[in-house]
């Protein structure tokens, strides 16, 4: 019994901490996710936070898994426990791969890029009508599925994107002083003059 309470324990510890740490990088998300396991904390130890004069380890325990059930009766679906406060591409990637848990999830990785090619034909007949609601909603549509492809490949969608902003902003530095070298200054060139040093960099880059 020790032995399954101590992994209990370790399980929400991992899972708290990699929480925390994928969190680390965007200050406003880490105050959510803080806030949120806050508010869990006092409301599951109303004895500590001195909403009730509970002293007897037995009743507070008791106490305690009443306040789980309340909370699971309050909403008992699959995908209620996942944090809202985590960003956007992790929170889509940590519920795509909790359905694939109980089988919903594509067999191929070919059935994952179909999705994503019906979505990019979908956003483009959006674009077109104008309808900027529209719009909003199969670009969501297009990077939820996006996401669900780097899941199927086993990559982590958050650090992909990360790695790309990066290369981009290489790229541009190197593009902003190739202009200083050429005696110009981003804001005053065109972009046909742009994207062909744009194409160089790439090139030199070897992608």
């Amino acid at each position: 019994m020790i032995g399954s309470k101590w992994i209990n324990r370790r399980a929400f510890t991992l899972r708290s901490s990699a929480t925390l740490w994928q969190s680390c990088a965007h200050p406003a998300v880490a105050r959510e996710v803080v806030r949120e396991v806050s508010d869990k904390l006092v409301r599951r130890h109303p004895h500590v936070f001195g909403t009730s004069d509970m002293r007897d380890s037995g009743a507070v325990l008791k106490q305690w898994e009443a306040i789980k059930r309340e909370e699971k009766q309050a909403d008992p679906h699959y995908l209620a426990s996942l944090p809202k406060a985590l960003p956007a591409l992790i929170r889509a990637q940590k519920a795509q791969s909790k359905a694939a848990r109980v089988n919903f999830d594509w067999t191929e990785v070919r059935d994952v890029i179909a999705k994503v090619e019906e979505e990019l034909r979908e956003i483009k007949e959006a674009g077109a009508s104008q309808d900027r609601e529209m719009i909003e909603d199969e670009t969501g549509d297009l990077l939820f599925a996006v996401v669900n492809l780097a899941r199927k490949c086993k990559i982590d969608a958050e650090s992909a994107l990360q790695k790309a902003t990066d290369k981009f902003v290489a790229r541009f530095n190197r593009l902003e002083d190739e202009l200083k070298a050429r005696g110009k200054k981003l804001g005053d060139v065109d972009l046909a003059e742009m994207d062909a040093i744009w194409n160089e960099i790439k090139k030199d880059a070897g992608c």
